[in-house]
């Protein structure tokens, strides 16, 4: 009998290998359900996935907006803010320009566009700051110092920052200038936290609420004479208490009562919506009155956020004693699910623990379903959708969980062809700060394929993976079908990349068995071939797809 020579046993064990490694994974693989992404029960299902390329990085995004010339732009909480051109239909990264660095700013909260200045690169303005605790005990700002400001971005390479509005107070527990927006004729409002808990200082919020804390305010930067450098008397530096007065400045207060609102959009309606994130439960003793207070009227360790309508003048419930001096209707705290009274306005609905970004779905996809409806990210790591009355007074409905599987998101934006895109802030430190997004699946007549993978545009935007579906229309490497005989099976498929199983590329790789890491949701949704056929990637990768058909 002829030896197989020392090549051949050494390929035939590999392989012999491997495929005792395969039944194990077959074995393990055949108890358990394919994995699903995280959607609710609807009928405008997303097609999710992170946006990526360029190099692109983001570490604790805090905020995130689409320009007026399309771009996505990014802000990170240590102050570079990044404009992304994406891809339309992938939404791959493929050019960078950066904003502003961590040289230029600090804390940037808020990002926002003015629709009256038609300057190119679109000037950016953005809320920032040095605050307390973010950046530890050398990062602090100094006691009695007002250091919140707006800065404007603009010029050739954005090579203009100048501060347009500076004076803004910062508490020393992260509370400052949140999100900002404009209205149509230029007018800018400011989403800014208060200093306090619930109205009176205490651990961690040690500093008094003051003139502009706690509230929406509003300023027209654009106005001719516009005067954006806020003064008090006393004249800062000095300590934060409700005898300082506002002497100068173009910036007042819009609504009051807001305890941290960290995102407001001015909706199609016409109506400024707004988050506020409910009190701690221990962290600082509530104001009853100008010259009274208590301990945990709300009763729970965390009250709700809340879904605010903001109306010029009305008071929301979080207390201001600075205020309060010349409106006692501000020395009293009221929690959200109090609802309204004839001192104070309540929510339209109640949120889950620090909901902060928010934006009204304005696309027409899925036939119109979403037009005019909130979506707004919490912490929790939820997607929550909000239905609104047809005045947009009050809410039919609401979903807290229409999507999750998020990582911390802080804020979320919307793209014109209703794409979500998601800002992950990581607060664990384990490098999963990232971009997400949402992206509407188009529909496409049958029996078009327009990836050419062999699994047409109606089979990849259904809803049964088994047939094809939750698949990318616009990927042609998410269906592992190698003859192209409309099923993956074993003899063709998955033996077939077995047989070409290869390391470093060298034979017997071929192309046309190898699939890149899987990106998004679904294990099957895979990238761009990637030079080798490994175990993981590949063979497994066919492995969950087996079965799956488009005939």
């Amino acid at each position: 009998m002829t030896k197989a020579s020392p090549t051949a046993r050494s390929r035939w064990g590999r392989y012999a290998l491997l495929l005792a490694t395969l039944a194990a994974f077959a074995l393990l693989l055949g108890g358990m359900a394919l994995p699903r992404s995280g959607r609710a029960a609807t009928s405008t299902n997303f097609l999710r996935g992170t946006v990526t390329g360029s190099g692109f990085t983001t570490i604790k995004p805090t905020a995130i907006a689409i320009g007026p010339d399309g771009r996505l732009y990014v802000a990170d909480l240590v102050g570079r803010i990044q404009a992304l051109t994406l891809d339309p239909a992938s939404k791959a990264v493929i050019a960078i320009e950066q904003v502003a660095s961590s040289t230029d700013l600090q804390e940037v909260f808020g990002i926002a566009f003015d629709p009256t200045d038609a300057s190119f690169p679109p000037p950016v303005y953005v809320s920032n700051t040095l605050s307390g605790s973010v950046f530890g005990p050398d990062g602090l700002a100094p006691d009695g110092s007002y250091p919140g400001k707006i800065t404007k971005i603009d010029g050739p390479g954005y090579a203009n920052k100048t501060d347009i509005i500076t004076g803004l107070p910062v508490s020393n527990f992260l509370h400052q200038a949140n999100g900002l927006v404009f209205a149509a004729d230029g007018t800018l409002y400011i989403a800014h936290g208060g200093m306090t808990n619930a109205g009176l200082p205490g651990v961690p919020f040690l500093r008094a609420e003051v003139p502009l804390s706690g509230a929406v305010l509003v300023a027209n930067p654009s106005a001719p004479g516009f005067d954006g450098n806020i003064t008090y008397d006393p004249p800062a530096p000095n300590v934060y208490a409700t005898t300082v007065d506002q002497v100068s400045g173009d910036v007042s207060v819009y609504a009051s009562g807001l305890r941290n609102p960290y995102d407001l959009i001015i909706h199609s309606n016409g109506r400024i919506y707004l988050t506020d994130n409910g009190p701690g439960g221990n962290d600082g003793d509530a104001s009853t009155g100008c010259d009274s207070q208590t301990k945990n009227p709300w009763g729970e360790e965390h009250p709700p956020d809340e879904l605010n309508i903001i109306e010029e003048g009305n008071y929301y419930g979080h207390p201001n004693r600075n205020r309060g001096r010349f409106d006692p209707r501000q020395c009293v705290y009221h929690n959200g699910t109090e609802g309204s009274g004839p001192d104070w306005t309540g929510p339209i609905a109640l949120l889950p623990q620090s909901s902060n970004g928010i934006v009204e779905y304005t696309a027409s996809t899925f036939d119109g379903k979403l037009l005019g409806n909130l979506f707004y990210v919490g912490l929790a790591g939820v997607l929550g959708r909000v239905v609104l009355s047809p005045d947009g007074s009050s809410v039919v409905s609401h979903t807290e969980n229409f999507a999750s599987g998020f990582a911390n998101p802080l804020d979320i934006t919307m793209s014109a062809d209703g794409t979500l895109f998601i800002a992950e802030f990581d607060i664990t430190n384990m490098g999963l700060d990232k971009i997400t997004f949402l992206r509407p699946p188009t529909k496409q007549p049958f029996p078009a394929d327009t990836d050419g993978d062999g699994c047409s545009d109606q089979r990849e935007n259904g809803p049964d993976e088994k047939l094809g579906g939750m698949r990318d229309y616009l990927n042609p490497n998410d269906f592992y079908d190698i003859n192209g005989d409309g099923i993956i099976d074993l003899f063709n498929d998955v033996l077939g990349v077995i047989n070409h199983y290869s390391l470093d590329g060298s034979p017997p790789y071929d192309a046309n068995f190898d699939r890149g890491p899987s990106a998004g949701p679904n294990p099957w949704n895979m990238t761009a071939p990637d030079g080798v056929i490994d175990l993981f990637t590949d063979i497994l990768g066919v492995i969950q797809q087996h079965g799956h058909t488009c005939l």
